[in-house]
């Protein structure tokens, strides 16, 4: 299974953490922690780093898997679950927006094994702008599947314009952990524009129903979230649609915020975590995320 292939193989680059040595090619310089894990906290939160962090080192890339994949795609499994139509199609397209380590393929992996989804061709396009960190990931990706796994290292803001031309045109269109980061690291005018553009174009494709799947953390702007731009795109676009709102109960924390509906369980679906995994990167064990569902007829 692409999940368990993937951490056996990110772990076993990560050979940096096992004596918590400093990176030969690090970029953070005399920062460094000799931690990927604390860099990823630096990342996530800058105004606890001591100096700019970005994602920009191939070793947190994989430290990043190893710790998050597990959470994100099980979470991108109820999702896409919900799709019930999209279970038989033949050719089967997806477009991952800010695709990073592309964990939303680890859960299609999945339910194609199990069954739920039954393409024989599964078409893909994950765009993310740090390609040179993501690339090994992406490469081991590429070996696992096959034909039909293409990547974009592109500026997310300028490659919606890949479906707005309509040359290609998905069945599933995801958006992964995006808004937040996005919200983090762009000007919010650029975010407005380009789900502006975005919804532009889905109000005047008419051919196929496209399936939108929005998984974010569970918060607002307010707390370094990004929640509102999953209503903001789902306000733009127009009717006939079919709209879902979802949240996992976070058992992390006492209390969560109710958006929408509720799933039944928060319960990992990849939830076979080696103790050296677990001992290595401590990670996240239940679902906890946000979901916007969307079908635009």
């Amino acid at each position: 299974m692409l999940l368990y292939d993937l951490i056996e193989k990110c772990s076993c680059r990560d050979e940096y953490q096992k004596e918590h040595e400093q990176c030969e090619d690090c970029s953070y310089g005399d920062c460094c922690p000799r931690d990927c894990q604390s860099c990823l906290q630096y990342v996530h939160f800058p105004q606890n780093a001591p100096a700019p962090r970005k994602y920009d080192c191939i070793h947190m890339a994989d430290c990043y898997y190893c710790k998050y994949a597990y959470k994100y795609a099980s979470e991108m499994v109820y999702g896409l679950s919900c799709f019930a139509e999209i279970r038989d199609k033949k050719k089967l397209k997806i477009m991952s927006v800010g695709c990073g380590p592309c964990t939303e393929l680890a859960a299609v992996d999945y339910l194609r094994n199990e069954g739920v989804l039954n393409y024989d061709q599964l078409d893909y396009r994950g765009i993310d702008p740090l390609g040179e960190v993501w690339q090994p990931i992406w490469n081991d990706i590429i070996d696992y599947f096959g034909d039909g796994i293409r990547f974009y290292p592109n500026d997310i803001l300028q490659l919606v314009d890949i479906i707005v031309q309509k040359k290609w045109v998905p069945d599933v269109l995801i958006f992964q952990y995006v808004f937040s980061d996005m919200y983090k690291h762009s000007d919010e005018k650029q975010i407005v524009q380009f789900i502006d553009k975005l919804a532009s174009f889905l109000n005047s494709y008419n051919q196929e129903p496209i399936y939108i799947l929005c998984n974010d953390i569970n918060l607002s702007k307010s707390m370094c979230g990004g929640r509102e731009f999953f209503d903001l795109l789902e306000s733009k676009i127009q009717t006939p649609k079919i709209v879902r709102r979802m949240h996992f109960n976070n058992v992390n924390k006492e209390r969560h915020y109710e958006y929408g509906g509720q799933y039944d369980s928060s319960e990992l679906v990849f939830n076979m975590i080696s103790d050296e995994i677990r001992n290595a990167y401590n990670p996240f064990e239940s679902c906890a995320s946000a979901q916007m569902l969307i079908k635009k007829e």
